[in-house]
């Protein structure tokens, strides 16, 4: 029997970015001086009803200085801040690292939700999909990516390994009659934030301010009541969930392209 297959549409997100110390902004839109950022941000004008949720939950705008071939390019930003609160929609790492992530675990990869690829003579790039705490508030549930490339890759591997065992401390804590399955990464807000400084690269090194996992080493119910989901963002999980999986399988299957204008350096500057 041939069967019939149902189309599944892979829904765009919203792109999510980090800038760690090696893009410039001011942070009063049309004057000020261009000083190193650090944070996370969303480009202006991509989406009115984005637009209108940041603006409605007081985020303010910066503007991103971008080199381009030619000149340098102003680009308005919503600056989230330094940290922000994510639930990922991911089954989770099936490996503590991104090159033991590929290869022969390439494919549970892409079926645990994480985008992930490394092609012959490319820079490594991860991508995870989810959903933002303040945007949650705001009362909109869409997701974002968060994209990262090169040793920002090892980055975002481990802050997503580090939720995992939060994950895991959860499953002792929660009342077993109202949640009897494991606690998955959803349940959770992945709360991300800047690292100490670190000097990257080889010969001219270049100091960077990369993010990491937030999460305190010792978890109780406490902290867990403060970072648990909503009822929104289970459903719209469990509903986006094989979409996600689709994406994250075309992802890995992309070959390296030249970095599109989103308003900046593919979301996770590398050295």
């Amino acid at each position: 029997m041939i069967g019939r297959n149902k189309v599944q549409a892979v829904q765009e997100a919203i792109t999510l970015q980090y800038a760690n110390g090696k893009s410039v902004a001011r942070m009063t839109v049309g004057s000020g001086r261009f000083t190193p950022l650090v944070g996370f941000h969303i480009e202006c004008g991509k989406d009115d009803d984005l637009d209108r949720a940041l603006h409605g939950a007081g985020v303010a705008q910066i503007e991103i200085k971008h080199q381009r071939q030619g000149g340098a390019e102003i680009v308005r930003h919503w600056f989230l801040g330094e940290s922000v609160k994510f639930y990922p929609v991911t089954a989770g790492p099936v490996a503590p690292t991104v090159a033991a992530s590929l290869g022969r675990n390439a494919r549970r990869t892409s079926e645990a939700g994480i985008g992930l690829r490394w092609g012959t003579n490319e820079r490594s790039k991860m991508a995870l999909r989810g959903y933002l705490d303040i945007l949650v508030r705001a009362g909109s549930v869409r997701l974002v990516q968060l994209a990262v490339r090169s040793k920002m890759t090892d980055v975002l591997m481990a802050a997503l390994v580090d939720h995992g065992r939060v994950c895991e401390a959860a499953d002792t804590l929660v009342d077993r009659a109202r949640h009897p399955e494991v606690v998955t990464y959803h349940e959770i807000a992945l709360p991300l934030g800047p690292a100490d400084e670190q000097e990257w690269g080889k010969g001219d090194t270049a100091t960077v301010v990369p993010f990491r996992s937030l999460h305190p080493a010792a978890i109780d119910a406490d902290y867990l009541r403060g970072v648990w989901r909503s009822d929104a963002v289970h459903a719209a999980a469990y509903r986006e969930w094989e979409g996600v999986q689709v994406w994250a399988h075309e992802y890995a299957s992309q070959a390296e392209e030249p970095t599109a204008r989103q308003g900046g350096s593919d979301s996770g500057e590398d050295a």
